[in-house]
């Protein structure tokens, strides 16, 4: 295993970004790869947020409400599931909003 770190890494893709100039320094190469990731992932819990509304017809708060004392156990599995996407997607948007604030100052 190497001794590798990873902001190293991060280190070294923004420093080859602005080298080739895509880029006018590492903070801003590095700013965009943070918000390009954060993008992606916001994009993808919201797609798994929208299959669990088209699946079941109806919102979260709904679902969860409709399920309580009666759940079957693959109900209770998109109910875990529906819940954590909807947690890393409060997540990721909080990310979102750091990064953006961190920028003002």
């Amino acid at each position: 295993m190497s001794d590798v770190v990873p902001t190293d890494i991060l280190t070294t893709v923004a420093g080859t970004l602005v080298a080739r100039r895509r880029y006018a320094n590492r903070e801003e190469a590095l700013r965009s790869l943070a918000l390009a990731v954060i993008r992606g992932k916001t994009a993808y819990y919201r797609r798994r947020i929208r299959r669990f509304e088209r699946k079941h017809h109806m919102n979260f708060d709904r679902f969860a409400a409709r399920l309580k004392g009666r759940a079957t156990p693959l109900e209770e599995d998109d109910w875990f599931a529906w819940r954590s996407a909807g947690r890393m997607l409060a997540g990721w948007q909080e990310a979102y909003e750091d990064l953006r604030h961190a920028r003002a100052r």
